[in-house]
């Protein structure tokens, strides 16, 4: 009897925290932000900061009370960057990151949320390098890592709908990749002395910025 008392109330609390969900299970962001690179590696082919767009899919997973959710990420964030070398070849930097992770997210208000979350996944570099006529490029893929953690605007809490803004601060963690270029022209005089070299190990890592428009439903 105990038991069954037991279960009953279990199932009450756990029916309640679900009853406080706003309702809303599903969530698609779309926004931009930037990276930036704090090793050597980066910034011989580049100053600049890493740029781009991230698309992003999240469902809630799980109800730990009436407040707080743990919801599971995908997501796909595209960078690029651009430099200059020697003061006569110009870097250009590209980025792909597919991640997936959980996010713990935490209503301090009907329209105010805070959330911390881990994802991880793989990170295609591509680094091409121009110069003189001539091009030489190289592509690796790796694994990387990220924290972060964020503040959710909501402008719109309907029941089934929500929309706001997300600015979220971070790092990525990626794993440094050797990175060799290859003659990528026509023509066997290449002028570039860097052209079918190796460029040694680069290392992306560095703290994120990001801002992302967040619909709900």
């Amino acid at each position: 009897m105990r038991a069954i008392s037991l279960g009953l109330v279990l199932a009450a609390g756990f029916a309640s925290a679900a009853s406080a969900s706003p309702g809303r299970d599903d969530e698609l962001s779309f926004g931009g932000g930037a990276r930036a690179l704090r090793s050597s590696s980066a910034n011989a082919l580049t100053d600049d900061n890493l740029g781009g767009v991230d698309f992003g899919y999240a469902r809630e997973l799980a109800v730990l009370g009436p407040d707080l959710g743990v919801w599971v990420e995908a997501g796909t964030t595209i960078d690029a960057a651009r430099g200059e070398m020697f003061q006569v070849m110009t870097a250009r930097l590209g980025v792909v990151d597919l991640t997936a992770g959980l996010r713990v997210r935490y209503a301090l208000h009907r329209r105010i949320a805070a959330s911390a979350r881990v994802s991880g996944g793989a990170q295609r570099t591509s680094v091409e390098i121009s110069g003189n006529g001539a091009r030489a490029t190289d592509a690796t893929w790796g694994a990387m890592v990220a924290t972060t953690v964020a503040v959710d605007l909501l402008a719109v809490t309907a029941p089934r709908f929500g929309l706001g803004v997300r600015a979220e601060l971070g790092y990525v963690r990626a794993q440094a990749r050797s990175i060799t270029l290859h003659d990528d022209t026509a023509s066997t005089a290449l002028q570039l002395p860097l052209m079918d070299a190796a460029l040694g190990r680069l290392d992306l890592s560095g703290p994120t910025f990001g801002v992302s428009l967040i619909s709900q439903f």
